[in-house]
């Protein structure tokens, strides 16, 4: 099936549910979706936003579970223009009201069931989730759009403890996803898994990669998604032949799924991303599964991916895999003074939502072109490739989420009763990370393990918890009285090994 010319990513479910839509474009468990009843769904569901007056670029927050209606969402927003924010519905309600309230949402869409409910926040009135029906005719009365225009936005971790939204076009999506699907021959037979959120960049490589070449997205279901043996049975049964996640995952496959006990006739593509992929790890994947093509794939989620390598054949688990060299629609350099990466081009983010100096801030103009500062510090191999070192700052990735370790410590700070607060993160392997946060209280006693994981449940969401909590009658400060963190990794390492 040719492509769609387009940029707009919407127009190319349109393109696809025209030219296939008998063809499977989701499939949620037992239920099947095609293109025609995707699109149908989605028509239904942009018209019924018009009529409650939505407008292009307003936002419609979406706190769902990842599934069917929640895809049906994400194109229905896109068809009126306007800008769809993911939320994880196990978020915290706080944090979920924060980003609400941040990128002043005009409804929200939100519930576990069939139908989600839509509630318009200006008024608080609930709106019923409509019928599909195809409306050729009145899709002429929708907005007309460019690729300039903000698809959605992505709410990462913030230092300060406020999470913040990169802005995406549907330009710097599209220049990402017609890549990949050129570089790694994606067609309409093609069965992509969804181990991903809707709110984490990787899911925009499987949902769009469906609109764009007709092919299947299969959702993999948020309660199997760290549940390893169950996670390689669906890889079977489901007939997957891409699949696109971070590295923990599929370490987990291998190491608690026995993942290299079965074959995997149908799986030709596995891309990662989101952190550092264990070499020794990466040697045993690729020996589970010689006959699919393994890539490492890099970038932050304000850039989307800029860089990438293919894992060598018979990748012997000692060198160091590269980041590899730019995408094609990418423009990446090292600045000179610092060893940071640098990275630009069309997949980069128009901005924060509404934070115009943390913007400009991240932001850098070299000879007429703009780059982002990724906090990346990288080197360049002899063979040109790029090579991670690790970061410039205190930002760590934990199951390919990005977390600023300043957020926990703002997070842990709200309670009364904790005077200092101190995030370390230490690696473990294969595993990832664990975080220890350190505690100085008001008064000692004044609060309880149990008060201050409570307290951490409420304010965070969980990839962010601290695997352990300690308590100190002071926090480590170096001659400057700047907290020393050198010092807690070493206490926390210490106590990783049970000294």
């Amino acid at each position: 099936m040719l492509e769609p010319e387009s940029e707009l990513l919407h127009e190319w479910l349109l393109h696809s549910a025209t030219a296939a839509p008998g063809n499977s474009a989701i499939v949620e468990e037992e239920r099947v979706t095609t293109f025609g009843e995707l699109l149908a769904q989605a028509q239904s569901l942009a018209l019924c936003f018009c009529e409650h007056g939505i407008q292009p670029r307003d936002r419609i927050a979406l706190a769902l579970p990842k599934s069917t209606d929640a895809i049906v969402a994400v194109f229905a927003s896109l068809l009126v223009g306007a800008i769809y924010v993911p939320l994880h519905p196990r978020w915290p309600q706080e944090r979920i009201n924060a980003v609400l309230t941040e990128c002043t949402a005009r409804l929200l869409i939100k519930g576990d069931g069939a139908p989600p409910r839509i509630v318009d926040l200006e008024t608080g009135a609930s709106i019923a989730w409509p019928a599909p029906a195809r409306h050729e005719a009145d899709l002429a009365l929708l907005p007309q759009m460019t690729p300039e225009d903000t698809a959605f936005i992505l709410f990462t971790s913030g230092s300060t403890g406020r999470p913040k939204g990169v802005e995406l076009s549907h330009r710097a999506v599209s220049a990402f996803v017609r890549w990949t699907a050129r570089e790694f021959q994606i067609i309409s037979g093609d069965r992509i898994a969804c181990p991903s959120p809707l709110g984490f960049d990787l899911s925009t490589f499987d949902i769009f990669n469906m609109a764009l070449c007709g092919a299947t997205v299969v959702l993999v279901s948020d309660h199997i998604v760290w549940m390893p043996r169950f996670l390689v049975q669906f890889l079977r049964e489901s007939r997957i032949s891409c699949w696109y996640s971070v590295p923990s995952i599929l370490a987990g496959m291998l190491q608690e799924g026995r993942m290299a006990a079965h074959s995997y006739p149908d799986l030709r593509l596995i891309l990662f991303a989101g952190e550092v992929f264990p070499a020794p790890t990466l040697a045993r994947l690729q020996a589970a599964v010689p006959d699919a093509v393994c890539a490492n794939l890099y970038g932050p989620t304000e850039t989307n991916v800029v860089t990438w390598c293919r894992v060598p054949d018979k990748f012997d688990g000692v060198q160091t895999l590269p980041i590899g060299h730019a995408c094609p629609y990418a423009k990446v350099r090292i600045d000179e003074s610092s060893g940071e990466l640098l990275a630009g081009g069309d997949s980069l983010m128009r901005g924060y939502w509404n934070r115009p100096e943390e913007t400009e801030r991240c932001f850098i103009t070299l000879q007429g072109k703009q780059y982002y500062r990724t906090g990346d510090h990288v080197s360049i191999a002899p063979d040109g490739n790029y090579l991670f070192l690790g970061r410039l700052d205190r930002q760590i990735k934990r199951r390919g989420f990005r977390i600023e370790l300043g957020e926990i410590e703002a997070a842990l700070l709200g309670h009364e009763d904790i005077l200092e607060s101190a995030a370390v993160a230490i690696d473990i392997g294969s595993k990832g990370v664990a975080i220890t946060a350190f505690l100085r209280l008001r008064a000692v006693g004044a609060v309880t393990l149990a008060d201050v994981i409570a307290h951490c449940g409420r304010h965070l969401p969980p990839y962010m918890l601290p695997d352990r909590i300690h308590f100190l009658d002071a926090i480590p400060k170096g001659n400057r009285g700047k907290i020393d963190y050198l010092a807690l990794e070493r206490i926390a390492e210490g106590m990783n090994r049970g000294d």
